[in-house]
């Protein structure tokens, strides 16, 4: 069995009005949970990508590298924390609400090249085999407006791209129909029209979802499913003043896939 694990966080955008501030001590987080607190994964087989390592090409290259070998019993997982949004498709049949969900790597400009889609993920996480476990976890916003709208305070700010809107593309599969079948969970920080904070919790940054997933994941991970895991980051999320839903897909029997 051989586990790995792909965590990409971007603070830092070529724009400064796109700087965040908690996704790096994110994977940072994540890193600590899946290999020191639980010891499942090695540190070898942990890979991290930050800030201008993390364009589209090196974020491909090192997903790619994720699924490389993988066989049944293998977990794998990949993380993301950055910001997210929203862009047309021109696939009707496939998108009800017309929009494809994208992540924004650090060379995002607006454009359709560098923009990573679900569809291009749902392509590259189809050749994962049957029996490997796997976990996709977007703290991201998947919001329309790409405007960008922080608090005053400075202790929370989203993660959504302030920049120019996606064109729309032609494209084929959808997330739904490659995640479902896989033993696996697509875990995201919030519904396809809400935001993701990127807050300032206990002195530190994070992004709200993450944090309030490894705190439950450290509470309750050896006894409940990833589906009841994320029930209770919604209610503390909710308890905390967040408006955000995060949402769990896929097949979610396995108790915890971090552990």
């Amino acid at each position: 069995m051989k586990n790995k694990a792909l965590l990409v966080g971007i603070n830092k955008y070529p724009d400064p009005r796109n700087e965040l501030r908690g996704c790096i001590n994110d994977i940072l987080d994540m890193e600590h949970f899946i290999s020191e607190k639980n010891n499942v994964y090695a540190k070898e087989n942990i890979k991290k990508l930050t800030d201008r390592e993390a364009t589209k090409k090196g974020i491909i290259t090192q997903i790619e590298w994720l699924l490389e070998g993988a066989q049944p019993g293998d977990q794998l997982l990949f993380h993301y924390s950055g910001h997210g949004a929203q862009a047309p498709t021109l696939t009707q049949q496939l998108e009800k609400d017309g929009l494809d969900e994208i992540i924004c790597p650090y060379d995002f400009n607006g454009s359709n090249e560098t923009a990573l889609r679900d569809k291009e993920f749902a392509q590259l996480f189809a050749s994962i085999p049957k029996g490997v476990h796997f976990v996709w976890i977007s703290d991201s916003c998947h919001a329309e407006d790409l405007s960008r709208d922080p608090f005053a305070n400075g202790e929370k700010q989203y993660r959504f791209f302030n920049g120019p809107r996606v064109s729309g593309e032609t494209v084929t599969n959808t997330i739904s129909t490659i995640t479902t079948p896989l033993n696996g969970a697509l875990l995201s920080a919030c519904e396809s029209h809400e935001l993701s904070a990127d807050a300032y919790i206990n002195k530190r940054f994070n992004g709200a979802f993450t944090y309030y997933l490894l705190k439950n994941l450290n509470l309750y991970g050896d006894s409940k499913n990833i589906q009841t895991i994320i029930e209770y980051v919604n209610i503390d999320l909710a308890k905390n003043g967040y408006d955000q839903s995060p949402q769990s897909e896929g097949l979610l029997e396995k108790k915890n896939f971090f552990l």
